[in-house]
């Protein structure tokens, strides 16, 4: 199940994050999540949904938001 992180208004389109479980490492800086002091097997799979109720997938799967948006900008 996806996860609202934001929406932008005047594009109409909202971001949405799920987590996925993989034993990967992010895309961006090969990290792995953490939580507690322990590596999780999990990592953030982001999407943009439109106000017209499509969907689309980026590609990669990330440790957090900054590493996604660093990746793709």
């Amino acid at each position: 199940m996806s996860r609202l992180i934001s929406r932008d208004p005047f594009a109409r389109q909202e971001l949405h994050r799920e987590v996925v479980a993989s034993s990967q490492t992010c895309g961006n800086c090969g990290g792995f999540r953490w939580r507690g002091g322990r590596k999780l097997q999990a990592l953030f799979r982001y999407s943009t949904e439109t106000d017209g109720g499509r969907t689309f997938d980026h590609r990669g799967l990330f440790c957090s938001k900054s590493c996604h948006d660093s990746y793709h900008s």
